[in-house]
């Protein structure tokens, strides 16, 4: 007689079933991989949320620019300071206002800016880009994010000016 014989039943077979070692360590590895996946797609996102907020929410990225202005503040500061920012000009943008018939596209956020949406055209190089965008990157820079062209020694002349 065969050391298996399916005739034969033991407690397992009787319990429901029985479970080889290899099989265990299978349904472990499925646990994880699962885990793995759920936790990977959670934080994806999470991320996405967050920059959709961010790239068409349009009202908390000021709250967002105050934040990094006050983590960068103080004597290693960077950027511009928010008097050298609050004197570069903001405007409502207006398609074709500006000589040109086409649209306009925010390099930072590379959204479209739509008719009515708060802008800033930097002074020296005449780059236009959404407030929220261009004033998180002024506060950590203090050159056009497009050009590099020194915005800081511009927006006291503008400020001068206005």
């Amino acid at each position: 007689m065969s050391s298996h014989d399916p005739s034969s039943s033991t407690a397992a077979d009787v319990a429901g079933g029985s479970y080889r070692v290899c099989d265990t360590v299978v349904l472990v590895c499925l646990a994880f991989a699962s885990s793995i996946i759920v936790f990977t797609v959670a934080v994806c996102f999470r991320r996405a949320v967050a920059l959709q907020g961010y790239a068409s929410g349009r009202g908390a990225a000021p709250a967002a620019a105050t934040v990094a202005y006050a983590a960068v503040g103080g004597s290693g500061m960077r950027g511009l300071a928010p008097s050298a920012l609050a004197a570069i000009p903001k405007f409502a943008y207006r398609r074709g206002a500006g000589g040109g018939g086409g649209w306009a596209q925010c390099a930072i956020c590379l959204g479209l800016v739509g008719d009515g949406e708060a802008v800033r055209r930097l002074p020296e190089c005449k780059h236009l880009f959404h407030v929220e965008c261009v004033d998180i990157w002024l506060y950590s820079h203090a050159t056009c994010p497009l050009c590099r062209r020194d915005v800081g020694a511009a927006a006291a002349a503008a400020g001068d000016k206005v």
